[in-house]
């Protein structure tokens, strides 16, 4: 298994796997929009987008945006999402982007690493828990300010 920073010619790949990581999320499995999505990530460069890669294909990924807390006045990542194929789960993928995100969150001179999951992705949370990250006893909250409320 190979762990690296996507590239712009990784994109065609990179969309076939977030296409299906969005529709196992409940969302529409829209190629078009998920590529547009990352190549825009990929062309601004504002955000980190880690793939892993397993007999030349990519079987995973994690996204990585810098956020800010003015509280603490650091810069920390935000790993918004992370996704392998089903069938290559449980076999150290999911352990070996997030070590890269840590490492390059150490590398960057950032405070912290920051995720969310879901209330009742208990599979995710034992994960996380075990790698390392701790719970907080923040409560989020969203307002949708568009339309589509799929997100």
């Amino acid at each position: 298994m190979k762990i690296r920073q996507a590239t712009m010619a990784d994109l065609a790949a990179l969309a076939t796997v977030f296409a299906d990581y969005r529709s196992i999320s409940g969302l529409a499995h829209n190629l078009e929009d998920g590529r547009t999505f990352l190549k825009e990530r990929l062309e601004k460069k504002d955000s980190v987008i880690f793939i892993a890669i397993i007999d030349d294909e990519i079987v995973g990924f994690t996204l990585l945006f810098p956020f800010f807390t003015p509280a603490g006045i650091k810069e920390i990542w935000l790993l918004n999402d992370i996704y392998i194929a089903d069938e290559y789960r449980h076999q150290g993928v999911a352990q070996s982007l997030l070590s890269e995100a840590v490492f390059f969150s150490k590398k960057t001179n950032k405070s912290k690493v920051y995720l969310a999951t879901k209330a009742d992705n208990v599979n995710s949370q034992t994960l996380f828990e075990k790698f390392g990250f701790r719970r907080t006893n923040y409560v989020n909250y969203e307002f949708i300010t568009e339309n589509n409320t799929q997100d």
